[in-house]
């Protein structure tokens, strides 16, 4: 049973029943008969036992209609709920019958009633479009639904009427859904629907958005409003919308409307819906209303209808006495005064015509008046004042009992008398006759800003480029009103708000409104007014204002902050979805995104709607960061940190600039795609694919030439070349993942289509399949990048799905990574839990497209699989799928899983060239999953991810045969076997076992510990508890954390250990350098800032006593102490030694845990195995033991013995750079208190030093000088060398020395060195050791610096040594040479 059966199986109805129910569709049932076949009235007996009232829609088969639209009508009627859709009762699909079943609607279809006025009145007209309004504005759009739905096919037949004439959408066999999230965009498809009615974009562009419903929409809103049916009777189908907006725009609509309809109609509400029809069909998408604008106009025309206002106070107020005002004498303003008669005359007495709108203190009209031209010079006399004849708007204040508008009356005409700007409203005149107060405005024709916000906005959606152009017209105004000039104060608004911003005709902007306004005291110095009177509109309030009562021009700044954010979001400050959650609106809602990051998600959908299909959807990013940054600085909390409105101006042109000048980053000229290829020259020909040909070339970009693969596609190919290139656009721009071919660019320039891709240097995968150098680890990996390459597209959001996998369509780069290409059939889909597949005709390539797919028609996720599981097999049969042979015969590789399966055996399909490298149960786990993609029913197939999953499991069981095999110790099987617990390893896969190796595993009884390095080199560690312990009162054996055996030792008495070791290691490997070491830590916790710690621990080996200076700390805070190297010339090796005491100065007199000795393989470049040869007869220390021969083994402190003896002499300069020396007298810090050296004068023949100083027996000495660096290259780094050499008295000075640098203060950080030359196991990357000089003394580096560029560099440095003292040291002097 496919999905869409499982799915919808309960709406199922028998034929027989259907049948019954139509009296087997006899004619006179018939109530329509359409393109999609014959639609029957019947009574269908419901199991309940109700008999109800049906309508059976019955797939004409000879039409071009088929399954896809009868599965995608039942699929809509049975997802959607809505009391303005029409509802489904169920369907038929038996014997070849396709039928679908809805509930009968008593009225028909609204088509029936448009000529008749009386049957259906205005009223009843206005209510059936507000519910289809209602109906498209839930599909295109219910919060909590993932998908959206465009219809395609809106007309008055397919709107049908119930028995209370309540509208119903039926229909719905052409549409189509799309992400919700991408409702805005455009989706390419071919135009579809009926002529008149069908969107002219959709021609045009072979693309399709919600705008196209809104569209045709219109055509039945002007069908309602004419009562006249769309027809082609003159053959042009187009023609009834054409007539329709050239009546409307001639303002002659009366013509073509219903005498006896428009004798119903309210004029207001005919003005409202006839620009509501007018606006959805406008040219652009984009300046087309969105549905809930739809929705609020048509509910606003059905109000005007359902009541006509009456302006009772208009009435009351035109009775009153026209006494005239004397409150204007000697203000100079008598050539703005009009009288109340000239007013009354134009308006014809405040007539309901002429009125087009109100606010809180008046109402406001449109008539034609003689004013004062403020355009024009003036005169010297009144009566030489300029006049004029034009159209106003004429604003009738109604005084109220806080005489607010008395107040605010005066207030306007003062302030706008004053006021000379473009952004700032005119005021051509005003009418003071107690007790009318009317005010005279230049007439702006487009309304206010507030009629283009919210829903209940005007139809006209204004662009991102007018926003800002709007935003930055009304900052000037702004700084215009706040700047002090010599004819005019500043001015506060105090009510800057969308409603109090005018636009004109040419979307000019002109703050009106100002009734509230403030002038600053000319004499006040203060930018400050106090008020004890917070007035303004709340959501728009300055907060430091309504808090203090200071007002200042900030506190215009933070409303217009607030316009702005309502600008970016197309929502009005006091919106609900504002208010419900902050009662202050907009800004604090505002201020929440900004600080989470996700200011974004407020950005009004609008703007990025598409009246082309383009990669630039809404806002340019920087234009859009600009804006919103600058509008988060306006609504600052505090009014000192607000911009000015010049800095305001400043950004907002920034922002416009950057949306103006946006350039589309990925677009390429023609002329450098035709360079980078030669002119698409043949020689540059890589492959030929379904729409053209590709091409390798190489272009320019800031970090040199690219080579990229060029797809021109061929112009033969039409509008499928067009959809082709658009979706690849699309989808690879969106889409970004290592497994997805790279988009570089493209080009549409001169009907060319041309994609650019990142060019895959391996080609495509189908040309390797018969390859044998494509391993099957190469196989696999190439399987599970395509695989993660399709989780991914499947896996977001708004799943991809691709349609045409197929070897093909996978490129391989340099590396042999696979990435999926040719997404030209690709659907960018709505997919969820809910429906997860799409309805649609089939594409694809033969051999590779999911048979479940091409028989009905779904397509799902599990279609890719199917396809990728034939490629899968394409590549272990090393041969295509899909094969023309000779004879133009066709041979599939690939028929379903049964017909791989039915072949003599699994071995024979595998491709000879790698069958005998495959490992067994690699190829039963690939072949299992590689199977399940190709199963009949698809919920049995694995997803992607699934997929990639055993495809890595059958890469695991290849490689660990291959590649963890064979890092194993040939005997690793032995060594198991050795172990307390070899059944753990038994079904261990041969990586972990690796690793186990790797980080050790235990052997005889626990006692011993080996592992293996990254080159297969063993290390050994064996227990302290195999040691002798001489006084067994002072160690105890413990078992604690973090240790690799089950027990340690704890030693009381660091001073005296008295431990003796003789082991006898069995797995070292031979010729490889080891370290032996005490691996012990501290029992109580202890700070240690360093991984190097002096202990000097004190043993023997052989007859030898030795040292060992330092212990190194681990991460896992065990310490160890290398005590020797040497090389075994077998794994056998004999190991003795003495452990005597650890320095209790150093290491304090607590405790330690004693683990082991761990022989570790030492990574050592400088050892060079001739040197190893030459060593064979030496006398060792260690021994390696045989069964039947005593063999020598290395020690490898001889070898680095013998590399010694390099004598050394610097030159005069060094690479061209200046030494310099100093003698010790120069340079040696002797205290006055204490004598620390003893100075021997030398002649010339002895040193070219002259005075030398012997040191006392002191711990420590100091360097202390100051370097002229004109004596060394400037800006260089130097070394200082101190030049010495040891008495033959002096035995001690083995132990390192530490140097600090006294001037560096805060950094006690401290360099060691020694003086002689110490044992490798001290070493410790210690690099200051003593070198041998060509003129027999020694020296060694004590310090480094940079000459830097002043003239001269101090130099401060205190030498200690850890045990004993320097006595016997003689210094000759230090030398400055370049590193």
């Amino acid at each position: 049973m496919s999905s869409f059966d499982s799915k919808f199986d309960y709406l199922k109805l028998p034929l027989i029943d259907i049948q019954t129910a139509t009296n087997h569709f006899a004619d006179e049932n018939i109530v329509r008969r359409d393109e999609f076949g014959n639609e029957y009235k019947g009574q269908l007996l419901l199991s309940s036992g109700q008999l109800i009232d049906i309508l059976a829609r019955r797939l004409d088969l000879r039409s071009f209609h088929g399954t896809k639209e009868f599965q995608t009508e039942i699929m809509m009627l049975a997802t959607l709920k809505h009391q303005n859709l029409v509802s489904i009762v169920g369907f038929c699909d038996e014997d070849k019958e396709k039928i679908i079943i809805n509930k009968y609607e008593a009225k028909g279809s609204l088509d029936q009633y448009l000529s008749d006025p009386i049957k259906l009145p205005w009223t009843q007209r206005l209510q059936i479009c507000l519910g289809i309004a209602r109906a498209l504005s839930y599909i295109h759009y219910d919060q909590g639904r993932t998908f959206s739905v465009i219809h395609r096919d809106i007309k008055s037949s397919k709107i049908v009427l119930d028995d209370k004439w309540e509208a119903k959408l039926s229909g719905f066999e052409l549409s189509m859904m799309q992400p919700a999230a991408r409702r805005q965009g455009l989706v390419l498809e071919e135009p579809c629907g009926t002529p008149g009615y069908v969107d002219p974009a959709c021609a045009a562009s072979r693309t399709v958005n919600h705008k196209s419903d809104v569209y045709s929409l219109g055509v039945v809103l002007f069908e309602v409003l004419t009562g006249r049916k769309v027809n082609s009777d003159d053959g042009d189908w187009s023609l009834f919308a054409k007539t329709a907006k050239s009546h409307y725009e001639n303002g002659n609509l009366n013509d073509v409307i219903h005498p006896d309809l428009h004798k119903q109609m309210d004029q207001g509400s005919l003005k409202k819906f006839s620009e509501a029809a007018y606006c959805c069909l406008k040219d652009q998408r984009s300046q087309r209303p969105n549905i809930d604008q739809l929705v609020f106009a048509l509910d606003q025309a059905l109000k005007l209808q359902m009541a006509h206002e009456a302006s009772l106070a208009l009435k009351e107020h035109s009775t009153l006495s026209t006494s005239s005002s004397d409150y204007w004498k000697g203000k100079n303003l008598e050539h703005l005064r009009i009288g109340f008669d000239a007013i009354t005359s134009a308006t014809e007495n405040f007539a309901e015509t002429y009125f087009i709108g109100k606010g809180a203190y008046g109402l406001v009209y449109k008539a034609e008046l003689e004013h004062f031209d403020p355009c024009a010079t003036k005169g010297n006399r009144e009566s030489e004042m300029p006049r004029r004849r034009s159209t106003v708007a004429i604003k009738y204040i109604i005084d109220r009992e806080d005489a607010q508008g008395e107040q605010g009356f005066i207030a306007e005409i003062e302030t706008l008398s004053s006021c000379k700007h473009a952004n700032i409203v005119s005021l051509l005149g005003f009418c003071h006759e107690h007790p009318h107060m009317i005010l005279i405005y230049e007439f702006v024709s487009n309304g206010s800003l507030d009629d283009y916000l919210g829903n209940e906005g005007k139809m006209t959606n204004l662009t991102w480029v007018q926003r800002i152009k709007i935003c930055i017209d009304i900052a000037r105004g702004l700084d215009y009103i706040h700047t002090t000039m010599d004819d005019k104060q500043k001015i506060i608004h105090r009510d800057i708000k969308s409603a109090n911003i005018l636009l004109s005709k040419n979307w000019e902007a002109k703050i009106a409104d100002f009734g509230l306004s403030r002038f600053h005291p000319i004499h006040q110095t203060k930018s400050t007014i106090i008020t004890n009177n917070v007035v303004g509109t709340r959501v728009y309030w300055d907060p430091e204002y309504e808090r203090t009562g200071n007002l200042k021009k900030e506190s215009d700044v933070y409303s217009f902050g607030v316009v702005l954010f309502e600008v970016l979001t197309g929502k009005l400050a006091y919106d609900s979805v504002y208010t419900n959650e902050n009662e202050k609106g907009l800004a604090p809602i505002v201020q929440q995104h900004i600080k989470k990051g996700t200011i974004t998600e407020m950005v009004d959908p609008n703007l990025k709607e598409e009246n082309t299909f383009t990669l630039s959807k809404g806002p340019n990013q920087d234009s859009l960061n600009t804006f919103i940054l600058i509008g988060h600085r306006c609504l600052a909390e505090k009014q000192a940190e607000r911009p000015t409105m010049k800095v305001v101006i400043e950004e907002l042109v920034k922002a416009l600039n950057f949306q103006e000048t946006y350039k589309d980053n990925l677009r390429i000229s023609l002329e450098d795609i035709l360079n980078a290829t030669q002119g698409f020259s043949d020689k540059n020909l890589i492959g030929k694919v379904g729409f053209g040909k590709v091409y390798r070339g190489e272009i320019i970009r800031a970090n040199g030439p690219t080579p990229i693969a060029v797809k021109r596609l061929d112009r033969q190919f039409g509008r499928h070349r067009e959809r082709v290139f658009l979706t690849e656009v699309e989808v690879l721009f969106e889409y970004k993942h290592e497994n997805i071919i790279g988009l570089v660019g493209y080009c549409d320039e001169n009907d060319e289509k041309i994609l650019v891709y990142e060019y895959a240097s391996n080609g495509i995968l189908d040309r390797h399949l018969t390859d044998a150098s494509i391993t099957w680890t190469k196989r696999l990996k190439i399987g599970i990048d395509i695989a993660t390459g399709l989780d991914f597209l499947h896996g977001g959001g708004y799943p991809v799905i691709h349609r045409d996998v197929k070897s093909d369509h996978i490129v391989l780069n340099d590396d042999w990574k696979a990435k999926i290409k040719g997404f030209g059939f690709s659907v960018i889909t709505p997919l969820d839990n809910e429906i997860d597949f799409v309805v649609d005709n089939v594409v694809g390539t033969t051999g590779y497209c999911d048979p479940l797919y091409i028989k009905r028609g779904l397509l799902t996720r599990e279609s890719d699989v199917y396809s990728l599981g034939v490629v899968l097999f394409e590549m272990m049969c090393g041969r295509l799928a899909f094969i023309k042979n000779h004879e133009d015969e066709h041979r599939t590789l690939v028929r379903g899983k049964d017909t791989v399966k039915s072949a003599q055996s699994v071995k024979s399909l595998v491709f000879e060239g790698i069958k005998d490298k495959i490992v067994p149960k690699s190829l039963t786990t690939f072949q299992r999953i590689a199977y399940q993609c190709l199963h009949d029913e698809r919920e049995q197939r694995p997803t992607a991810r699934e997929l990639a999953l055993q495809l890595k499991k059958a890469l695991e069981f290849q490689e660990d045969i291959e590649i963890w095999e064979v890092r194993l110790p040939r005997d690793y099987k032995e060594i198991i076997q050795k172990s307390r617990t070899p059944e753990l390893y038994s079904n261990v896969s041969k990586k972990d076992i690796y690793f186990m190796f790797s980080k050790g595993i235990l052997l005889q009884d626990a006692k011993v510990c080996l592992s293996i390095g990254t080159n297969g080199e063993r290390s050994e560690m064996v227990s302290a508890a195999t040691f002798s312990y001489e006084n067994n009162r002072l160690h105890k054996r413990r078992s604690i954390q973090k240790s690799r055996f089950q027990r340690v030792v704890k030693m009381m008495d660091i001073s005296d250990l008295n431990i003796q070791i003789k082991i006898r290691t069995q797995f070292l490997s031979p010729k490889v350098i080891y370290g032996a070491h005490l691996v012990f830590k501290f029992c109580e916790p202890r700070k240690l800032s360093k991984k190097l710690m002096y202990v000097n621990l004190k043993y023997q080996m052989g007859s030898e006593t030795l040292h060992a200076y330092f212990a190194t700390r681990g991460d896992d805070e065990w310490m160890m102490i290398e005590l020797c190297r040497f090389i075994p010339h077998k794994k056998d090796v004999y190991f003795e030694v003495l452990l005597g005491s650890l320095s209790r100065y150093y290491c304090g007199s607590g405790a330690i845990y004693v683990e082991g000795i761990h022989f570790r393989a030492i990574d050592d470049s400088t050892f060079k195995p001739e040197v190893y040869e030459n060593l064979k007869g030496v006398q060792r220390v260690l021994k390696s033991n045989s069964d039947s021969v005593q063999q020598v083994s290395v020690d490898y402190d001889e070898i680095t013995q013998l590399e010694d003896g390099v004598k050394i002499l610097p030159q005069s300069n060094v690479n061209g750079k200046k030494w310099h020396t100093l003698p010790a007298k120069m340079v040696l810090y002797e205290s006055s208190d204490v004598k620390c050296y003893n100075w021997k004068a030398l002649d010339e023949s002895e040193s070219r030093f002259q005075e030398v100083a012997e040191l006392l027996s002191h711990q420590v000495f100091r360097i202390k000088c100051k370097i002229e660096t004109q004596k060394l290259s400037a800006d260089t780094d130097y070394a200082c060398y101190l030049v010495f050499k040891l008495s033959q008295k002096c035995h001690g000075l083995q132990c390192p020395v530490k140097v600090r640098d006294v001037l560096l203060r805060k950094n006690k950080e401290y360099k060691f060195l020694y003086f002689r030359s110490p044992r490798a196991v001290n070493l410790h990357n210690i690099k200051r050791v003593p070198k041998l000089r060509e003129d027999g003394l020694m020296e060694v580096i004590v310090w480094e610096f940079n000459s830097g560029n002043n003239d001269h560099v101090p130099m401060s440095l205190k030498l200690r040594c850890y045990e004993g003292t320097m006595s016997g040291l003689i210094v000759h002097g230090i030398e400055f040479r370049p590193l």
